[in-house]
């Protein structure tokens, strides 16, 4: 029992020592791209949707966490809008299509992604690329094409970010919204039945950071501008960043937090350790069980001795044919009651034995049938019963 408190003890501090430098441990920036709407990371999305409500005051804002497909499924409204901005995303040929139903009927999309799937690109005939400097040079700046929204100096930011462009679009479809400082479009509106597409390839521009970033902030106003304010409904979209909403598990909460996540960890440790230490020490002592005896196989000896003894040949002989009769009955579906050329055919088909093997059984079992048996009639015997198991 004393060797357990100096384990508990020494246990106890080396876990107090750790949680208390865990805590005072400055907490590392996430530089992640995510734009969620929880996210108050640099590159996290919650100044943008928390502002929505300004950009569009008439209108209920609602956060999802399910594909855009099952979201607007059969949707037949109109005069709502839908946003999708981060990193990258995944879209079949259904969801296009989907969102071409949806924005068809007088609804709008807005997308600002810097890596836009194949099957989106390719069915509004679409092709980005990146620009990469050698310079040295700081960020490419960008800026609208409308006069009215176009801002005296470029919107700047931290190099690297904002490089992504439209290398080709459908001039006599898509509309030009917002270029690079080398005229080229990363801002584009693609008008669609009575709604519309705002397609953007930097989501960086709509990050908490770049919002924070000089006069930034008018930038993502302006760009989302673009979306009637009397729209009825503005929907975000967190499926593409997050995945399905709801608890995955039921630890969620717990492996939620960095602290909470090591309390888990440190907990489940000091158990395994515990039981291992309480293994070694209480462990009973198996006891050795002896197998099961075979008794089927003393049956056979001791039958099989009591025939030898008795030097009942004809006894061993019978019962040898009638086995091999059952056999042949039962795995071949024959009649063993007439042996003649017929039977031997049909055998030596189905067995693939040759016929002249099968005649020379049978001619020893019609003679063991007709005489008294000796040794080496009942030894010829077992090697030709012997010899036709080993062929089928």
């Amino acid at each position: 029992m004393k060797g357990y408190r100096y384990f508990i003890i020494i246990f106890s501090v080396l876990l107090v020592v750790y949680i208390t430098m865990e805590l005072n441990k400055p907490k590392p920036i996430d530089w992640t791209v995510s734009l969620s709407n929880s996210k108050k990371a640099p590159y996290g999305g919650y100044i943008i949707n928390d502002r929505l409500k300004d950009l569009f005051p008439n209108s209920k804002i609602s956060s999802y966490r399910t594909p855009f497909y099952e979201q607007i499924n059969n949707f037949n409204g109109s005069n709502t809008a839908y946003i999708l901005m981060g990193p990258s995303f995944e879209l079949s040929k259904a969801d296009v299509d989907e969102m071409k139903n949806y924005v068809v009927n007088g609804n709008y999309v807005f997308l600002a992604y810097g890596n836009y799937p194949k099957t989106f690109l390719d069915s509004f005939k679409l092709k980005t690329d990146t620009r990469f400097s050698i310079t040295g040079k700081d960020s490419t700046t960008i800026n609208f094409v409308n006069p009215a929204l176009k801002a005296k100096a470029n919107y700047t930011f931290l190099q690297a970010t904002i490089d992504d462009y439209f290398s080709s679009i459908d001039t006599s479809n898509h509309i030009v919204l917002g270029i690079n400082d080398k005229g080229k479009p990363n801002f584009i509106k693609m008008p669609y039945g009575e709604g519309a597409f705002f397609v953007h390839t930097n989501p960086i521009c709509f990050s908490n950071y770049f919002l924070l970033h000089h006069d930034n902030a008018t930038y993502a106003a302006k760009a989302l501008s673009y979306i009637p304010k009397v729209v009825s409904e503005v929907y975000w979209d967190e499926y593409y960043k997050l995945g399905r909403g709801g608890a995955s598990t039921p630890l969620r909460f717990l492996l939620s937090n960095d602290y909470l996540r090591w309390a888990l960890r440190i907990a489940l440790i000091g158990m395994i350790l515990y039981v291992l230490f309480q293994l070694k020490r209480k462990q009973r002592i198996i006891p050795v069980i002896a197998p099961l005896k075979n008794t089927s196989l003393d049956f056979i000896r001791t039958v099989a001795s009591l025939y030898f003894n008795a030097k009942d040949n004809n006894g061993i002989a019978d019962k040898k044919i009638n086995y091999w009769s059952d056999f042949v009955r039962h795995r071949f579906n024959l009649s063993t009651q007439v042996l003649n050329e017929e039977f031997m055919d049909l055998l030596s088909r189905k067995s693939g034995v040759e016929k002249k093997e099968i005649n020379e059984l049978i001619v020893l079992i019609a003679e063991i049938s007709s005489k008294q048996v000796n040794d080496n009639l009942l030894l010829m015997l077992n090697n030709k019963i012997d010899n036709f198991y080993k062929q089928v």
